[in-house]
């Protein structure tokens, strides 16, 4: 079939499309101008600019595309309401867009977030909100189109800056963690993509279907499987949840100052050191097939070669 991957230019869009085209379907990926495609160069795609905002772009874009992979979105914002507009609102216009080029398959690539953490089981965040409002979006098309929803956990793998600073403070012989009983329950880059190819390739029903790690681990094993990934001991620094919280609040405002996006807000200070996302994948490996094949300690050593291999990690 014919799939067009949006976001495939970040970091979980890039290993989908890796990921569509090793299940043998032909791949077009969404750019923008201007964005960083160096994930893209060595696969075979054919590149089409997306402006949402654009019937005549969109129409060109979808053109004989059978299957949407809608994995672009924003996971930070100087301002809550560009949540909505690019995650919620971008939802809208590329289902639109999808029902009138004739596609027959529409994917959705959540977050967890939109459900909520465990203790509350309600959005609580914009970047949440958003998500849960692009899901409930994608459930009016159903009528209109295959839709298939994954709610996806924390992802980490080659790749990701996020976890980069991480990696380079543990390189240092440093670990600052949340508190140590605090649960988490990461996924693979790689397993995130396979799961979305499956629900690219077949129908699965709509979901959302969770997609997260086997197993749940805490802050206190941590410590560990990165001392094995490194291959060096590391003294490990379990703060407060308030501690996070500051810390975010720093970054907030010396972010805004600088006019930009910040790079740890008050939002993900919470996600990781006071709530918690973790999830039963069964639904998901019953309606799919799929299965995670990578465990943290084995990702996390895969994660720090590739930095290696990248000039990113010394």
């Amino acid at each position: 079939m014919h799939v067009l991957v949006t976001g495939a230019t970040g970091f979980v869009g890039s290993h989908c499309a890796q990921a569509v085209i090793a299940a043998g379907h032909e791949v077009s990926v969404s750019v923008r101008a201007g964005s960083d495609q160096r994930w893209l160069t060595e696969l075979p795609v054919r590149r089409v600019t997306l402006d949402l905002s654009s019937p005549v772009a969109l129409e060109a874009a979808l053109e004989g595309v059978e299957v949407v992979v809608h994995a672009a979105g924003v996971t930070r914002a100087r301002h809550a309401s560009e949540y909505e507009r690019v995650n919620a609102d971008g939802t809208g216009a590329m289902l639109r867009a999808a029902v009138a080029a004739g596609a027959a398959r529409f994917v959705l690539v959540s977050s967890l977030a939109a459900r909520g953490p465990d203790e509350e089981g309600v959005a609580l965040s914009a970047y949440g909100q958003s998500k849960r409002d692009a899901e409930r979006l994608a459930a009016s098309f159903g009528d209109r189109l295959e839709v298939s929803v994954l709610a996806v956990g924390g992802v980490y793998g080659p790749r990701d800056t996020d976890l980069l600073p991480v990696f380079r403070m543990a390189q240092r012989g440093l670990l600052v963690l949340p508190p140590r009983r605090a649960r988490l329950q990461p996924v693979y880059a790689t397993d995130v993509a396979e799961a979305i190819a499956v629900a690219a390739s077949r129908p699965v029903g709509f979901g959302p279907w969770p997609v997260a790690g086997a197993h749940v681990h805490s802050w206190s094993e941590f410590p560990g499987y990165m001392e094995g990934a490194l291959g060096r001991p590391l003294r490990a620094l379990h703060l407060p949840a308030v501690a996070f919280t500051a810390l975010a609040l720093g970054s907030e405002a010396t972010d805004r100052l600088r006019r930009r996006a910040p790079t740890f807000d008050l939002r993900r200070a919470r996600d990781v050191a006071a709530h918690t996302y973790t999830c039963d994948i069964g639904p998901t490996v019953e309606a799919t097939g799929w299965r995670p094949r990578v465990g943290l300690a084995e990702g996390l050593a895969r994660t720090a070669a590739w930095y290696r291999e990248r000039g990113w990690l010394a």
